[in-house]
């Protein structure tokens, strides 16, 4: 008999809400100094899959709940061909491809998160290598038991206690524009020295991550109309929430906070001191916990759970997008990224990005390298333009790539 899991808290939102717009699919990449070997990929997909057995798993729908039933998968590597972040028509949950020197890693929402995808990649990079070069580490990846590995960490956690959290009400500016008119997926991508960005951040007295995210308010404040600025840019930063818990799990654990600014022309440092006391205030230990544990005992109210699975997909895709009007655009810091020093010669940065039908920001750090990813369904750039200029302006050495979609696009 096939192994099978309920879908996590987080996990229960992705599949009513995705659309042809935004598949809930997310990108991580990892860049080697050498061409991929398409042989060597499926051999270490293969060693990967079996370390982390539910990533084999496929959706499948119940009469109450879905949930991810382990198959029979065989690993298939196939080189890059279709725009990032697509629909699997396989039935999988994940896909790898590659190009040249790159190895991607796309994973469904319901699936997983940043740091269980990142988690898999590493492992994936690192067999890899290992069969490539003959390399071997004392260094694991992930120390954890497959079934750590496969737990449902809210589950684990939740008190079952009702508390108060710190809650934005408000609804946020939304950005609108004009979209592709053939779906695709616009990506901007900036690789800068994580120390001089570091730099300016340290210069405010704050966090990368609260730099950056005032930055790109700023970048947003600056292209809206007058009219426009009666409403706050809110910026939802997904929470780790391994970081609070002591969790191994690779399937979802996180949550979100949001991050308000009203916007009416204000400088750099002003809106820094701002967002600062927002972030503090968001991510204390105790309104983090307050707010998983909020979430997830809703999930055990006896009569939500005897309720059909038509009717659930109607309230969650209507509570989706009634979020949706709460939050401007969302900013995903996975953090630095670490490998055991025999396989850092070989791996040149890792990348992220995720599907959306508006416009996302990612971020992460490798070695002395930070890239900032933005995917957008939007034609126009101007809020990608308006954060790297200020950061260029700001003695930033930035090196640009994007995928080129149609005339239209800069």
């Amino acid at each position: 008999m096939s192994k099978w899991y309920r879908l996590d808290n987080a996990a229960k939102i992705f599949p009513p809400s995705k659309n042809k717009y935004d598949a809930k699919i997310f990108r991580f990449s990892v860049s080697l100094k050498e061409n991929i070997d398409k042989k060597v990929l499926e051999s270490a997909l293969e060693k990967t899959l079996n370390e982390y057995p539910v990533f084999k798993s496929i959706l499948k729908r119940g009469f109450f709940w879905y949930y991810l039933e382990e198959a029979n998968i065989k690993p298939i590597v196939v080189e890059e061909h279709l725009r990032p972040c697509s629909s699997f028509d396989n039935g999988n949950l994940f896909q790898v491809t590659y190009y040249k020197k790159r190895i991607n890693l796309e994973v469904n929402h319901a699936l997983t998160d940043g740091t269980g995808t990142l988690i898999f990649l590493k492992s994936l990079a690192i067999n890899y290598l290992n069969t490539k070069y003959n390399l071997k580490s004392e260094e694991a990846i992930n120390t954890a038991s497959t079934k750590e590995s496969s737990l449902d960490s809210f589950k684990k956690y939740k008190t079952g206690k009702i508390k108060k959290t710190i809650e934005n009400n408000k609804l946020a500016y939304q950005i609108k524009d004009e979209k592709f008119a053939e779906n695709n997926l616009k990506i901007i991508e900036g690789i800068a020295n994580v120390k001089e960005v570091l730099k300016l951040s340290k210069s405010y007295g704050v966090t990368l991550t609260v730099y950056l995210a005032s930055v790109l308010i700023k970048s947003i404040g600056e292209s809206m109309d007058i009219k426009e600025r009666k409403k706050p840019i809110v910026i939802a930063i997904p929470v780790n929430l391994r970081n609070y818990y002591p969790s191994y799990t690779v399937r979802n654990f996180f949550n979100a906070v949001n991050i308000s600014y009203k916007y009416s022309g204000e400088s750099l440092e002003e809106i820094i001191k701002v967002v600062n006391a927002e972030f503090k205030k968001n991510l204390d230990k105790e309104n983090v916990k307050s707010k998983m544990n909020n979430m997830a005992i809703l999930e055990d109210i006896f009569i939500l759970r005897l309720i059909p699975i038509f009717i659930k997909d109607f309230i969650l895709r209507y509570a989706y997008k009634w979020t949706d009007f709460y939050q401007t655009m969302t900013l995903s810091n996975i953090g630095i990224i670490e490998v055991p020093k025999i396989y850092q010669d070989y791996i040149d940065y890792f990348d992220v990005f995720i599907s959306t039908s508006k416009i996302q920001i990612c971020m992460c750090s490798y070695l002395d390298k930070l890239l900032l990813s933005f995917s957008s369904q939007f034609i126009n750039s101007e809020i990608e333009k308006n954060f790297f200029r200020y950061l260029i302006n700001e003695g930033v050495n930035i090196t640009i790539n994007t995928n080129k979609i149609g005339e239209k696009n800069e």
